[in-house]
């Protein structure tokens, strides 16, 4: 199969690639900067919104990039721009590239909005929500998405993915400052970790995805929107002091206080779950 990948060198990206890569495929990524050509794998320097040849070639479009993933302060404007503006630039070239198979990468941070909210402009109280310009953004995306994809009978599946862990991960966030702390024997402080969520590894969804690509499967109607995950939610808590326990630091975990604008639960919804087969080992290890 021929894949047109964006935000290649990404997290995702990178880990999608190189399990896609083992198994046969090939791949065209867009990327920034210029990154080496390898067996099966063409990077495209340049925005992923420009009109790539390469997508008449491809098979199928799995649409990565994204602005604000990790940046919780990131402006409206600019997630707009990215997130919807730009990226629908993208899907529009697929569609007049004949690239009919689509697969978008999005976020369960959609899950702390709604049409009707956004209609009734009752979203102020969400505004004080740390992710609240990525949320808006892909969630606006997603419509838009199914939308286009229903008047050009599209196969188009948007995927809404939750906490997602493991190698390449940004080392600020959660998983990977826990092992780091732990290796060093140190405490580490965090918040009350009340939340509930659902936590994948980054390997476990890589191959979930590889399952996404195959139109064949789960095809009743088009288009889809999913969730992603394992349908095991946990308390951020839980998830800390499991892996803390396991790798038997000398440190202690310290918990703290909540912090107001995060206490958002997100559970995934079994009726549209795609449900990812956990590895629980790879959870410890580094």
């Amino acid at each position: 199969m021929k894949i047109f990948v964006t935000g290649g060198t990404g997290y995702l990206g990178r880990n999608f690639i190189e399990l896609a890569l083992k198994r046969n495929h090939y791949i065209f990524a867009t990327t920034r900067k210029y990154q080496q050509n390898k067996k099966n794998l063409k990077w495209l320097k340049g925005p992923f919104y420009k009109n790539w040849k390469e997508l008449k070639k491809a098979d199928v479009l799995i649409h990565f990039a994204a602005e604000g993933v990790y940046d919780k302060t990131c402006s409206l404007k600019k997630c707009i721009d990215i997130n919807l503006i730009k990226s629908q630039k993208l899907i529009l070239n697929a569609l007049n590239a004949k690239c009919c198979k689509w697969i978008i990468i999005s976020s369960c941070y959609e899950k702390i909005l709604n049409y009707k909210d956004i209609v009734k402009k009752k979203i102020r109280d969400k505004k004080n929500h740390q992710y609240f310009n990525y949320a808006l953004s892909k969630y606006l995306f997603t419509e838009l998405c199914i939308s286009i994809a229903k008047k050009n009978k599209i196969k188009c599946r948007v995927l809404r993915l939750f906490q997602i862990y493991g190698k390449n991960e940004n080392k600020k966030r959660l998983w990977p400052s826990l092992i780091t702390a732990s290796k060093k024997n140190k405490n580490f402080k965090m918040s009350l970790g009340h939340q509930i969520n659902d936590f994948s590894h980054v390997d476990d969804l890589s191959k979930t995805l590889m399952q996404t690509l195959n139109f064949k499967i789960k095809n009743k109607s088009f288009p889809q929107l999913w969730d992603v995950a394992s349908g095991k939610n946990q308390s951020v808590k839980s998830f800390a002091s499991r892996i803390w326990k396991k790798r038997k630091s000398k440190g202690k975990l310290l918990f703290g206080k909540i912090k107001s604008n995060n206490i958002n639960n997100f559970k995934s919804n079994k009726k549209i779950l795609w449900k990812i087969k956990s590895n629980e080992q790879k959870m410890f290890t580094f």
